[in-house]
C-alpha cells in the first residue's frame, strides 16, 4: 500500500507454513523482521490454536495484534494428540485444539470461505491423529478505488500424489470469482508420492537417482498442478524465485519405515538432505513489482519453511 515519493503503489504479500507457532519466541522475533512486518497481507499455514505444544497460544491471534492486522482463521484440523516426536513431551494438555490456515490483512475484509478440499489422505490413520482435511481458506479484500482482491491460502497434502496435489487444486480453482486473485502457500510440491508402501515404493526409483535434487528445486516440472494454475490464468514465473523453502531429512520421513534398510542406508548416504521447493505464490491479474523471493534473512528459525514475499500491483 505504498504511494510515497511518487513510487508506483504496490501491496507486500508474505506466505509462511509456520510449522504450528510452536517456537513461538523464534517466532515473535521474526515478526520484526522487515518483509514480514511491513507486509500489506500474511498468508499462514500449519496455525495452532490451543495446542501444548505451542503453549496453548492463539497463534494467528496473536500474530494479528503484533502487527496490526485483520485476521480471518480457517480450521483445517481437530487435534486428538499433542503432535509428533518432541511435541509429545509438551507440558500441559491441548485447550482448543485445533491448526488451520490463517490470512492476515491492512486491507478491510469483505468475506471469506474456508473451502474444504477433495480428501486424498485420511489424518485419522497417521501417527498424528487428526479429523478433518486439508483447506483452502479464501478471503476477498477492499483494496480501495473499486479494487477487489481474492486471496486464496492453500495448504495441500502431503501423504498423496501427484494427480490428487492436482485434483485439490483444480477444486479450489473451479471456486475463485474472476478477477485479480493469489493462489499461495504450502502446496507440498515434492514430486513423490506418499502416504503408502506402495507410493514409498514408487518413490524410491526417484530419490535413488542422482538428479534427485535437482527434481525437487523444479516441481513444476513434475506437479500437473502447476499446468492448472496455467489453464486459470495464474502464472507462478516472476513472483517466485528457485530457492528450497523447506530441506527436509530423508531420516526423519515417516515413510522410511516402509524402505528395506541397505535401500535406506544407500539414500541416506547419497542424498540425505532434499533441498525441496514446496511454497508458492501464483497470480492472476497481478503483476510482479519487484521479483518474489525466499526471505532468507530470518534473525532465527522458527519454522521448517522459510518464508516467501512478492510486492505486487494490478494490472
Amino acid at each position: 500500500m505504498n504511494n510515497q515519493g511518487g513510487s508506483p503503489q504496490r501491496i507486500r504479500f508474505v506466505a509462511w507454513n509456520i510449522e504450528k507457532g510452536k517456537r513461538w519466541k523464534l517466532l515473535e522475533k521474526c515478526l520484526a523482521c522487515e518483509p514480514i512486518r511491513t507486509a500489506d497481507i500474511l498468508c499462514l499455514n500449519e496455525v495452532d490454536d490451543g495446542m501444548a505444544r505451542s503453549d496453548n497460544r492463539r497463534i494467528a491471534f496473536e500474530i494479528a495484534e503484533r502487527l496490526g492486522m485483520q485476521l480471518v482463521f480457517g480450521r483445517t484440523f481437530k487435534e486428538f494428540t499433542k503432535g509428533i516426536g518432541e511435541e509429545l513431551d509438551a507440558p500441559g494438555e491441548n485447550t482448543t485444539a485445533v491448526q488451520g490456515n490463517a490470512t492476515l490483512s491492512r486491507f478491510s475484509i469483505m468475506d471469506s470461505t474456508n473451502l474444504c478440499l477433495p480428501m486424498c489422505h485420511d489424518p485419522s490413520r497417521g501417527v498424528e491423529k487428526r479429523e478433518g482435511g486439508r483447506h483452502a481458506l479464501i478471503v476477498r479484500l477492499d483494496c480501495g478505488n473499486g479494487r477487489s482482491l481474492t486471496v486464496a491460502n492453500a495448504h495441500l497434502e502431503v501423504f498423496t500424489t501427484m494427480r490428487c496435489r492436482s485434483r485439490q487444486m483444480r477444486f479450489l480453482l473451479d471456486h475463485l470469482e474472476t478477477g485479480p486473485a493469489f493462489v499461495a502457500g504450502d502446496f507440498n510440491t515434492n514430486t513423490f508420492p506418499r502416504g503408502s508402501l506402495v507410493h514409498t515404493l514408487r518413490s524410491l526409483m526417484f530419490l535413488l537417482r542422482r538428479d534427485v535434487k535437482s527434481r525437487v528445486r523444479t516441481p513444476w516440472c513434475y506437479e500437473p498442478l502447476f499446468e492448472d494454475l496455467r489453464r486459470a490464468g495464474f502464472s507462478w514465473e516472476g513472483f517466485n524465485d528457485a530457492l528450497p523453502t523447506c530441506s527436509v531429512d530423508l531420516a526423519s520421513l515417516e515413510d522410511r519405515a516402509y524402505v528395506p534398510a541397505a535401500i535406506r542406508n544407500r539414500i541416506l548416504n547419497q542424498c540425505r538432505i532434499l533441498p525441496l521447493r514446496l511454497d508458492f505464490i501464483a497470480c492472476r491479474g497481478l503483476r510482479a513489482i519487484s521479483a518474489g523471493r525466499t526471505i532468507t534473512e530470518l534473525p532465527c528459525q522458527p519454522s521448517d519453511h522459510l518464508p516467501i514475499t512478492c510486492d505486487i500491483w494490478f494490472e
